[in-house]
């Protein structure tokens, strides 16, 4: 998972593309600061002259390759689910927040999940919801 984060954090587009198709990473783990690696992604590599985070195309890309294996993630956590699990709430969460309306919809249309719940900041998907 470290190098899966490294990869993120570097926008190494190529070599978190190798990781993943490996199957052998959990794109959910997360570092001692509780970041996953699709958080290290959108951030970005800090740049020293501007002082800034900058997210190259290569960032970029890496969040789309994450989003996608998250994505193949929790519906894998939510077929076999026939109650609210805190796979399912969760994945309930990553959809409301990265706005994807279809696959939010079927989880709710199989009326499994708690909408009530919260994630460790008290959030629910709501308050995630993208705008």
């Amino acid at each position: 998972e470290e190098a899966l984060r490294f990869c993120a954090s570097s926008g190494d587009e190529a070599r978190l593309t190798a990781l993943l198709e490996r199957g052998i990473v959990n794109v959910m783990a997360t570092d001692e600061d509780d970041k996953m690696a699709i958080d290290l992604a959108k951030r970005g590599s800090y740049n020293k002259e501007t002082k800034e985070w900058v997210q190259s195309e290569g960032h970029k890309a890496c969040v789309a390759l994450l989003e996608e294996a998250m994505n193949k993630a929790y519906e894998e956590a939510c077929a076999s689910a026939t109650e609210s699990t805190p796979a399912v709430e969760e994945a309930l969460r990553f959809y409301a927040s990265s706005g994807d309306e279809a696959r939010l919809t079927a989880l709710l249309e199989r009326g499994i999940v708690n909408v009530m719940a919260t994630d460790e900041d008290d959030k629910m998907a709501i308050d995630l919801a993208k705008r």
